[in-house]
């Protein structure tokens, strides 16, 4: 992993902007200018330590030039084909390969890779730069554009550094957008001249009229639109093997680094079954967790009992209350706009004892969005088939909320005829605050839709387990699951890896049909049944935890929304 930024402006402080990043790309810095463009980079030596793989890296015509944030799994494959086609790579990294797959495939070089990235290549003949991000989003990569000056760069902070003529003004949209997700979702960032690269997504920019000339999508799942008959036992356990081979397939390929590599174990389905394929692909495999005092949070224990079914060394760091008082105001640091997930701090604790030893962790995220690992999934469900609305049964506090927001400007009956509507209470925040005094506050249309996020990515027509699955790995997943390790991975200087998340995998879950993921409407039931021989039962059979930390370890008693918006970022 590594810091990445550029800009068109050659008066900009790329140095000091670079710097900034330093903790994404300790193992050295790196400034190249070009005619009229300029790269930066901060580089984590991953694969190929050699000063030879330093980025920004050229082509050996000196057409192109290439900064990448990320890994390529599939590079050995990839690098065999371009020999094939004449290519002589003088390397052993993945960026090279990375380099010359976009010479050879330009815009199509996404259809050939897999991995996490976030990469920008600049071709000096055309005057244009290219950037991509990987098919989740697991990667970040943030741009700035105010209609002449155009930048890019790993992180917001980037910007802030660059100097003074760049200017960044709030997006009130997405500061009350917050409200609604506890993040904020993409494309938006919290200024208007800053914009996320959504997801699987390509940009261009002309260097010479300073435009950018189009942002593509270049990929999207296919969903299985059947819920599917109720599989046999054979049926199941042939699906299982299936799931287990992909997933064995994704952990090897994740595997390969020149550094020392572990796992995140919290003793959970998901963090349990990545370890069990690591140690499946690798003789000596030590896992990290977080503990706590409480009992009521700690699953530490679950975490050793994992370790030693598997016969694995595991190494447990307890998570006290001073420790949050010394990271509080860090969070801002970490990820330069509002973020409300307070498992971002376990999971730092976690990745700064998992780097003591390690450059790289394998870790569980995704699993519960492929393979529908949300309660909300069987509540929604169940929500859909009584049709609670009709039925009267919503809350007065939920029934007032509806009509502050005034949907799309819709009459509350009319919302109320949308299956969106029955499923909000499960996606809203509990103590949501006065939506109408944060309209006023924020100064936003009566007929802003307070869902748009959601409303893109719902489609009614799917059953309902796999909508939420899509739901959730739409939007939860990207807007805040993989933000929050990306950012406190990264902060520590260690890459985190998401096995889940490998194209092949994601392919298969979501050409399930609803039985055959979640059979007899057990939550990851497919998951659980793949790794039935490793792990019994019993021990899947409870509630869902993760790195989740004590409401108590908060200095004072009142919502983490409401404790970040208005104490750290005093909007």
């Amino acid at each position: 992993m590594c810091g990445i930024l550029g800009g068109n402006n050659k008066e900009w402080n790329y140095q000091s902007a670079i710097t900034c990043m330093t903790h994404r790309g300790p193992d050295g810095q790196k400034i190249c200018g070009f005619y009229d463009f300029i790269f930066a980079f901060a580089r984590l030596a991953v694969v190929d330590l050699s000063k030879e793989a330093m980025q920004p890296m050229n082509s050996e015509d000196g057409r192109y030039a290439i900064i990448f944030n990320g890994e390529i799994y599939d590079y050995v494959y990839v690098r065999r084909e371009l020999s094939r086609k004449g290519y002589r790579l003088k390397t052993k990294s993945d960026t090279e390969v990375l380099l010359y797959a976009f010479i050879e495939w330009r815009e199509k070089v996404v259809d050939y890779i897999d991995g996490i990235f976030a990469f920008a290549v600049y071709d000096q003949l055309e005057h244009r730069v290219y950037l991509f991000r990987d098919r989740c989003g697991i990667k970040p990569i943030y741009y700035y554009y105010d209609g002449k000056n155009f930048a890019f760069a790993s992180e917001i902070k980037a910007f802030q550094c660059l100097g003074s003529s760049l200017r960044l003004t709030l997006d009130r949209t997405a500061l009350y957008d917050y409200h609604t997700y506890l993040y904020i979702p993409e494309p938006k960032s919290m200024y208007n001249e800053v914009k996320k690269l959504p997801a699987a997504s390509y940009l261009v920019f002309d260097t010479t009229s300073s435009q950018i000339v189009g942002i593509h999508k270049y990929w999207k799942v296919h969903l299985n639109m059947q819920e599917g008959k109720v599989l046999s036992e054979r049926e199941l356990n042939e699906k299982a093997g299936e799931l287990h081979f992909h997933l064995n397939n994704a952990v090897k390929r994740q595997l390969v680094a020149d550094v020392p590599v572990g796992t995140f174990l919290s003793g959970g389905v998901d963090s349990s079954i990545i370890t069990a394929a690591v140690k499946e692909n690798m003789n000596c495999v030590t896992a990290y967790s977080i503990g706590f005092p409480d009992r009521r949070y700690d699953e530490s224990s679950y975490a050793k009992k994992a370790a030693d079914m598997l016969n694995i060394k595991l190494k447990i760091q307890r998570f006290e209350n001073g420790d949050l008082i010394e990271l509080y105001d860090q969070i801002v640091r970490w990820y330069d706009e509002p973020f409300a997930d307070t498992s971002a701090y376990p999971t730092y604790m976690v990745s700064k004892f998992a780097k003591e030893d390690v450059t790289v962790v394998l870790t569980g995220d995704g699993g519960d969005e492929l393979f529908g690992g949300y309660s909300r999934c069987i509540t929604c469900k169940n929500d859909l088939q009584k049709n609670e609305f009709t039925n009267k049964k919503i809350s007065m506090f939920y029934l007032n909320y509806l009509k502050e927001c005034k949907i799309l400007g819709n009459t509350l009956d009319n919302f109320l005829e949308e299956d969106l509507a029955i499923l909000m209470p499960r996606y809203l925040y509990p103590v949501l605050p006065d939506r109408k005094r944060l309209r006023e506050k924020y100064n936003i249309s009566k007929d802003y839709d307070d869902f748009w996020y959601y409303r893109k990515y719902y489609h009614k027509d799917l059953p309902p387990y796999t909508r939420m699955r899509y739901l959730d790995f739409m939007t939860y997943m990207n807007g805040d699951i993989l933000a929050k390790v990306d950012r406190t991975s990264m902060a520590v200087s260690l890459e985190a890896r998401v096995p889940f998340l490998d194209r092949e995998v994601i392919e298969f879950a979501f050409s399930l049909t609803q039985n055959a993921c979640n059979p007899g409407g057990e939550l990851k039931g497919l998951l659980k049944r793949a790794y039935a021989d490793l792990f019994p039962k019993k021990f899947f059979d409870r509630k869902k935890q993760g790195f989740s930390m004590p409401f108590s370890y908060l200095r004072r008693q009142i919502s983490p929304q409401e404790y970040l918006i208005e104490d750290l970022w005093k909007m």
